[in-house]
């Protein structure tokens, strides 16, 4: 044959070769979906089946590799459209295969690719127990952590928590995984500090973006019951007969805005300042005759409890002594001649405040005032001011001994005595206020002038300068005091001996000696500041005098 026909003849066959492919599929593959379980078949997909030119064919269908896949018709004349539909029931989770295969009368058969996927249900989240319930009674240890278990069924799960209005509960871990037919324990800790009686909702929500159910929440709510008061003490611990209404301090515990003080069977008016602390006015009706008056504190059901009784004594008629101290450092204890000091107590003297009236020159203080009269032992004492809980005396100079008797009479009735320790000294410094502590009662003195200003944190004394400090509590001087009588001039002592210590360094004091224009036993100091003294807005002052110190936590500001 000659070369020439040859190569035609090769070129026939390879055209005939390309020209035989003469279907052509749309889609050019199909895909389908399944979850096992699932009430509902994938859906039937159409395959479009067309020649390749403007030739009508005839066709068979023929599928391969999945008995799962049924295509109707089984052939065609193109133009067709074929109806694929599988059945993926029994088959396990995976991804299958399968072809259809559309052959042509004499053509080049077509291959589909068709694929089924199989997939495993959502595992549904669950969290137990939900709600979550916790109680607590005020004053008992924390609950325990709370367990809560996640679970997700046949498949792993991932999650996270938040916990979402309540800053007393806390969820951890915060994140984590749930294998197929295992759970997850989290721990809910609840802290019930601070938190008052009621009751507290917070919620714990769980996101499993995986799950059929993606979100869980959980509330977890929280119970708090006040559990039984506790009262310990009350103040004042009583009052005279016939006094007016009294309003009172509860201390304790476990006191909350619920708590009601009652007085055996009378509910009180009071006044909740914290959970260790309560007042209460006591009415006069309760303190018309004298015996005593029990308080109870007590916490409403569910949880609470009633508190023990505290006594609050109404005293008979008359002056009743409940406490000597230094009238400068209100220091209670020892007392020393000439001291100025204060008596507390009730009915000592008349409701209203009285004070002394200025004495005729040469002659002292009077010591029976409004009906008042103050004995140490024997001796009456000069009266600066009295009332009825409150007393401003001058202990007589004459007081001698390891002890003294202390008593009020007020209008013909005397009080029990009060036994006071007498010292040779119990030296005290004035400080602003009525405290006894803090800024002295000082005066910074120019040096040019002479003018005093008070000493303040904003008037601070240079280093170097002079500043004046009062005290009372030293006991005999030389020159000796005088009951009740008000100093004309200045006086220096020459006994006992004095150290006054600013801010860590004893001082010489230029004067030390009664106070002008004050009474007998009223003590003025003047020294200079050493300029090696740290200045400061609180630098601190002490007297010692016959080995007795003044009280700590007086101070002066120096610049």
């Amino acid at each position: 044959m000659r070369p020439a026909l040859i190569a035609l003849l090769i070129a026939g066959l390879a055209v005939g070769r390309a020209d035989g492919q003469t279907l052509k599929a749309t889609p050019v593959s199909l895909s389908f979906q399944y979850t096992l379980g699932s009430a509902t078949l994938p859906a039937a997909q159409t395959l479009a089946v067309a020649p390749t030119s403007g030739t009508s064919l005839f066709f068979t269908v023929l599928v391969t590799g999945g008995a799962w896949v049924t295509v109707t018709p089984d052939n065609g004349r193109t133009n067709a459209s074929l109806k694929v539909q599988v059945n993926p029931t029994s088959l396990p989770v995976g991804t299958y295969s399968a072809t259809v295969v559309l052959t042509p009368t004499g053509g080049t058969a077509l291959n589909v690719p068709v694929t089924l996927s199989v997939k495993a249900p959502p595992a549904t989240l669950l969290a137990t127990p939900s709600p979550v319930t916790v109680s607590y009674t005020r004053g008992d240890v924390a609950p325990d952590p709370i367990a809560l278990s996640l679970t997700g069924g046949g498949a792993l799960l991932s999650y996270t928590l938040t916990v979402a209005g309540a800053t007393w509960l806390t969820a951890t871990p915060k994140s984590g995984i749930i294998f197929p037919a295992f759970s997850s324990q989290v721990a809910l800790t609840v802290d019930p500090t601070g938190l008052m009686p009621g009751t507290y909702k917070g919620t714990v929500k769980i996101d499993s973006p995986s799950a059929a159910n993606k979100t869980q929440s959980v509330d977890v709510n929280l119970s708090i019951n006040p559990g039984p008061p506790v009262l310990t003490g009350i103040f004042p611990a009583g009052a005279t007969t016939g006094s007016a209404a009294a309003t009172i301090t509860l201390t304790g515990s476990n006191f909350y805005p619920g708590s009601t003080v009652t007085a055996g069977s009378t509910t009180l008016v009071a006044n909740l300042l914290g959970p260790a602390a309560l007042q209460a006015s006591i009415p006069a009706s309760l303190m018309a005759t004298a015996g005593t008056v029990g308080l109870k504190v007590t916490n409403p059901n569910p949880g609470g409890g009633v508190s023990a009784t505290q006594n609050f004594t109404v005293y008979p008629p008359g002056p009743r002594i409940t406490s000597v101290t230094n009238g400068a450092s209100f220091q209670g204890g020892t007392v020393a001649p000439g001291e100025f000091v204060s008596i507390f107590g009730t009915g000592l003297g008349p409701e209203t405040i009285v004070t002394f009236q200025p004495p005729a020159t040469g002659t002292a203080i009077a010591s029976t005032l409004a009906g008042v009269q103050v004995l140490f032992g024997a001796t009456p004492a000069p009266l600066i001011f009295v009332s009825s809980t409150q007393i401003a005396a001058m202990v007589p100079y004459g007081v001698t001994g390891t002890s003294v008797a202390v008593t009020v009479q007020y209008n013909a009735a005397t009080s029990s005595a009060f036994t006071s320790a007498v010292a040779q000294a119990a030296p005290g410094l004035f400080a602003l206020g009525s405290s006894g502590v803090g800024a002295a009662a000082a005066f910074n003195m120019n040096e040019t002038t002479g003018e005093l200003t008070l000493n303040t944190e904003a008037n601070a004394a240079t280093r170097g300068s002079t500043v004046w400090l009062f005290a009372t509590g030293i006991g005999a001087t030389t020159p000796a005091g005088s009951n009740g009588a008000i100093v004309s001039a200045e006086n220096q002592f020459t006994a006992p001996v004095g150290v006054l210590n600013i801010g860590g360094t004893d001082v010489t004091m230029d004067y030390f000696g009664q106070a002008p224009g004050y009474v007998s036993g009223l003590v003025l100091i003047k020294t200079k500041i050493p300029s090696t003294i740290a200045a400061g807005r609180a630098v601190p002052v002490t007297l010692t005098v016959s080995g007795a110190a003044s009280q700590t936590g007086v101070t002066i500001a120096v610049k």
